[in-house]
């Protein structure tokens, strides 16, 4: 296993990471296709998923009010 220099890091360097754009760009992909599940499970009468999908999509919610 390659070890991982972070002398960069002690010097002033910046870690690499994901930005705020980045992170709501994923979140907003995921709730596209949480939203398209939700049509589904109405569309098919299916309850039960669609319960469990509107609380995946009320916790996308949170997470997108940053």
């Amino acid at each position: 296993m390659a070890e991982r220099d972070n002398s960069r890091l002690l010097n002033g360097g910046e870690e690499m990471g994901m930005t705020n754009e980045q992170y709501k760009g994923i979140l907003l992909d995921q709730m596209d296709v949480w939203e398209e599940l939700l049509e589904l499970a109405i569309a098919a009468g299916n309850t039960e998923i669609q319960k469990k999908v509107e609380k995946q999509i009320v916790k996308i919610r949170k997470k997108l009010e940053f």
